[in-house]
């Protein structure tokens, strides 16, 4: 019988505790050194000035009538020289007689659609295209965030709907039809009485909401504006209103700043504004004016000609100047570092081994930073998004094993 030599006994021990060492050097080495990864993404980040400011405009309070009121005109919808702003009815029976007949009214619309519909076969097609147009602008409004305009979108896409889906299978019962609706309507129109119509003295945006201001911030009020005129302010006494007319495009954000960063507005001339709540587009400001320092603080004044019809609710509000954006890699702040050759740049995990990736800072956030590769960096040196960056370790070093 064939002995094993001494060798082949040792050797398996051997290899076992070959094995053990290296795991216990591993795990030494990480719970002295622990390494945490993660992954880059692109990011954004914003040098910014806060407001706190009053929006401002030429507005005239409409005074309330006497009876029911129905306003004909939407929040922050356009009217001319004359065109009707309301109808005031005499007690609220009117209002539902009124209701009745726009029911009726869409009602004949779809009849007469429908005998269209038989005297014209591509008048469906042509329907269904305007439909399809309709739902399209309605998106536009809504990514838009007119939600004004919207109101006006949905009405017309739900008549158009209406008018598509009628149940009627001759033309005699569709023309009997129309004759019963026309003589309803004009019974109910006839039974109207004592209504008065108001006006639009002149061309302007209309507004259903006062809010006590309209006669205390005023176009006036700007031309000697301080920081203490606007710490200062208060509406006026409530008065009972049909709502206000707006004239003109322009409005004001008028805002009282540390005198430096007031400085710093006025040499840039034209600002980008984002409200905090309300409005969610970035607006372009111009700087129109700068008052005299008060106290270390100043009012500053800016105007936009767009989007006046969707900032008619907006009055106390605040904002932010974005003096500048930032875009790049996302990268932990306690991942930069400095090389041996003064090079800036992240260490990244390339397999089991740390790899050097030189980078130029951007921006400098909280926990955080925005970098670009640096310029002259090779391929295989560039970093990317979905790299690995080790954020904490020890010392580091090109071709470190780290796993």
């Amino acid at each position: 019988m064939k002995r094993s030599s001494p060798l082949m006994k040792i050797l398996p021990i051997a290899v076992l505790a070959a094995v053990l060492l290296y795991f216990a050097v591993q795990l030494y080495n990480y719970l002295s050194d622990p390494v945490s990864t993660t992954l880059v993404t692109e990011g954004q980040a914003e040098d910014t000035i806060a407001l706190n400011g009053w929006l401002l405009r030429d507005e005239e309070v409409l005074p309330a009538q006497s009876g029911t009121l129905s306003r004909e005109r939407q929040e922050g919808q356009r009217v001319g020289v004359g065109q009707v702003l309301a109808t005031v009815y005499a007690d609220d029976g009117a209002l539902q007689t009124v209701s009745q007949i726009e029911t009726l009214e869409l009602q004949l619309q779809q009849l007469q659609f429908a005998l269209t519909s038989y005297l014209d076969p591509d008048a469906a097609l042509k329907l269904d295209t305007s439909i399809t147009g309709d739902i399209l602008t309605l998106r536009q409004t809504l990514t838009g965030g007119d939600y004004t305009a919207a109101d006006s979108d949905i009405a017309q896409l739900k008549a158009a709907v209406l008018k598509r889906d009628h149940p009627y299978t001759s033309q005699e019962e569709i023309e009997t039809e129309i004759k019963a609706v026309e003589g309803q309507i004009s019974s109910l129109k006839a039974s109207l009485s004592g209504a008065t119509t108001i006006t639009a003295k002149a061309a302007g945006t209309y507004s259903a909401v006062c809010d006590g201001y309209e006669t205390v911030l005023t176009t006036a009020f700007l031309e000697d504006v301080t920081p203490g005129k606007l710490a200062r302010l208060q509406p006026a006494g409530a008065e009972s209103n049909m709502g206000k007319l707006i004239y003109g495009d322009t409005w004001y954000y008028v805002v009282s700043l540390p005198e430096a960063q007031a400085a710093q507005l006025k040499a840039l001339g034209t600002v980008t504004l984002r409200f905090a709540k309300g409005f969610d587009q970035n607006l372009r400001m111009q700087v129109v004016s700068v008052s005299a320092a008060e106290n270390g603080q100043a009012a500053v004044t800016l105007s936009c000609r767009k989007y006046l019809a969707q900032t008619t609710l907006l009055r106390h509000q605040a904002a932010d100047v974005i003096l500048r954006t930032y875009e790049g890699l996302r990268v932990p702040s306690n991942a930069l570092r400095v090389s041996e050759e003064g090079v800036t740049g992240v260490y990244c995990l390339d397999g089991v081994t740390a790899a050097f990736r030189p980078v130029t800072v951007l921006y400098q956030g909280q926990g955080y930073a925005l970098v670009r590769p640096a310029d002259g960096a090779s391929d295989t040196r560039t970093l990317r998004t979905g790299d690995e960056v080790i954020a904490s370790a020890g010392a580091l070093y090109d071709g470190k094993v780290i796993r």
